[in-house]
């Protein structure tokens, strides 16, 4: 079933309709949250990780790599219907759900390589206190954007 919702939202994120996608996923992460009773304590490094990894579906397809102070640092294994498609924005809107799923934790969730990028199997994803700067964790789709600006 997730598969096939992924699937779906992935084609809506690549129309006409992809805000209406984007308010779609932060919806179903608002349900999930209160579905897994996730609370609204500002969650901080490895509670963060835990906390995402607890409200996604299979937590062994979202490994965190590791923690370095208040941030965790994960993959997304799952094969992405964007792979290899160019399309990071649409990828982005994808992503609100998880955007929206850690927002009330406290959290910044940023897609750091997207598998819609040529050649990624994997997206690397960082999540960190909102409350923290952030100017490191550079987004794929601000990569992408760069890119298309100025061309190697």
């Amino acid at each position: 079933m997730f598969d096939g919702t992924l699937a779906l939202a992935a084609r809506g994120a690549q129309t006409r309709g992809a805000r209406a996608v984007s308010a779609m996923l932060a919806l179903t992460a608002k349900l999930v949250r209160a579905y897994r009773r996730a609370g609204t304590e500002h969650l901080r490094g490895e509670a963060l990780g835990k906390e995402w990894q607890r409200l996604m579906p299979n937590p062994k397809v979202m490994p965190i790599t590791h923690v370095e102070g208040d941030t965790a640092y994960g993959e997304i294994h799952v094969r992405c219907p964007l792979r290899g498609t160019g399309d990071v924005h649409a990828c982005h809107r994808l992503m609100a759900y998880d955007r929206a799923l850690m927002r009330p934790a406290g959290a910044r969730f940023v897609v750091l390589e997207s598998q819609a990028e040529p050649g990624v199997e994997h997206c690397r994803i960082a999540i960190r206190p909102a409350d923290l700067p952030a100017d490191d964790l550079v987004p794929a789709i601000t990569r992408a954007d760069q890119l298309t600006r100025h061309p190697r």
